[in-house]
């Protein structure tokens, strides 16, 4: 076996290492969120990787806690690695903030983990940012949380964002109108989460939904759009629980249009999430260049309850890296920040202490050689070198070119002196 291939220097599967750009870049975008997150007023937390399972299990579904990985505490304790962080803050919350004012904004950024197969290379880390809105029950607050949502992505230069917006009850009620029974109701939902129309048809066959729920199932996992999609989905229903939701979706209509992102939203009527954590609108944000959602979020107003402090809240979560490969497909660059590699003669290592000094303060990233060197007259820097002697500072930063970089540099060689 070759060093290669030695299991010591290995990598698990479904675990990057991120280094050069890519590492730049993942930083980048994790630190654009968390600033828009705070210019919106959210105030940062940080929670523990681990967790005792049971505060986990009382926050997530079944699906997730079979991917959680699960060890055991010296005092016989189990415990698991986070898949999510919104129950790390309900938790805290719960037992760190009551009586705090409300509502609470809070924010977070870390990674977690998931114990699942890495097939297709599926990652089983990830980084994850996001925020909470907890203690105000009006569609204000979920209007905010898309906004800034919306407003992390554009900030970390991911353009063209598309939010779909639904309603966690919107569905249910359809289901209970048209008196499935459990092992129905299992399997149009399934179809239904699907979009698959043959199955739901398949699925309503046999059972006791009158024609009107079978029609009215079978069109709105098509019914999709603007503004303009609740009033033909009001036309066709008359139940006052699903028309409680069609008013929901029309009061939050009217409070992104303040925020001034309605352009960008889709309302969508057949979306199918978890019912038994959301508990209102829902949301989701796509990239042209992606076709996995880079966030998503909605209201949970049940899953404080578990820790003994019910409030109302809603949220959301975005998946860094994904947003690091939209970014990436988007531009089609490395990315990265550009680093300014300063060479100096023996006779000006001093000043070029001083110089690398002066545009570290001015914003640039400067790595000064260890080592003196001698630039022979004519001969062309490499592109991101620059080099001090007693003739001056030559330099070569294509992506920096102009801007007024001659000025700076001039200028941090004179005060240098």
């Amino acid at each position: 076996m070759s060093a290669l291939q030695s299991p010591a220097r290995g990598r698990a599967g479904g675990f990057a290492d991120w280094v050069g750009a890519a590492a730049q870049r993942r930083r980048a975008v994790t630190e654009a969120f968390v600033d828009t997150f705070a210019s919106w007023g959210y105030e940062y937390l940080a929670t523990p990787l681990v967790e005792p399972l049971e505060t986990v299990a009382a926050g997530v579904g079944g699906g997730l806690q079979t991917q959680l990985f699960r060890f055991m505490d010296a005092d016989g304790s189990l415990l698991a690695l986070v898949g999510e962080r919104t129950v790390s803050v309900a938790r805290v919350v719960a037992t760190q903030l009551q009586g705090s004012p409300s509502p609470l904004r809070l924010c977070y950024a870390g990674p977690v983990l998931f114990n699942r197969a890495p097939l297709g290379g599926r990652r089983r880390e990830a980084m994850q940012a996001g925020c909470e809105l907890i203690g105000h029950p009006g569609l204000a607050a979920d209007a905010e949380c898309i906004a800034v949502a919306a407003a992390a992505l554009e900030r970390a230069g991911i353009a063209g964002v598309q939010i779909d917006v639904g309603h966690a009850d919107f569905v249910p009620s359809l289901l209970d109108s048209a008196n499935l029974d459990a092992a129905s109701r299992a399997r149009v939902a399934a179809a239904l989460h699907q979009r698959d129309l043959v199955a739901v048809e398949e699925a309503l066959r046999g059972t006791e939904a009158g024609d009107a729920e079978r029609e009215l199932l079978l069109a709105f996992p098509t019914l999709r759009g603007g503004r303009e999609i609740l009033d033909t989905a009001g036309a066709r229903i008359t139940g006052p629980r699903p028309r409680r939701v069609l008013a929901d979706l029309a009061e939050l209509w009217t409070v992104l249009d303040r925020h001034g992102i309605t352009a960008s939203v889709h309302l969508d009527l057949g979306a199918v999430r978890d019912w038994d954590y959301y508990t209102g609108p829902t949301f989701e944000l796509f990239s042209a260049d992606l076709g996995w959602p880079l966030g998503t979020g909605g209201r949970y107003d049940r899953l404080l309850e578990a820790f003994g402090a019910g409030a109302p809240a809603t949220g959301f979560v975005l998946h860094v890296d994904r947003c690091c490969d939209a970014l990436l497909r988007g531009t089609g660059e490395n990315g990265g920040a550009s680093v300014l590699r300063l060479g100096y003669a023996p006779e000006q290592a001093r000043e070029a202490v001083v110089v690398a000094s002066r545009l570290r303060g001015a914003g640039l990233a400067v790595a000064l050689d260890l080592e003196a060197s001698v630039q022979r007259p004519g001969e062309l820097l490499g592109d991101g070198r620059a080099h001090l002697d007693g003739g001056g500072l030559r330099w070569r930063l294509r992506d920096r070119e102009g801007g007024g970089l001659d000025a700076l540099l001039a200028a941090c060689v004179e005060d240098a002196r």
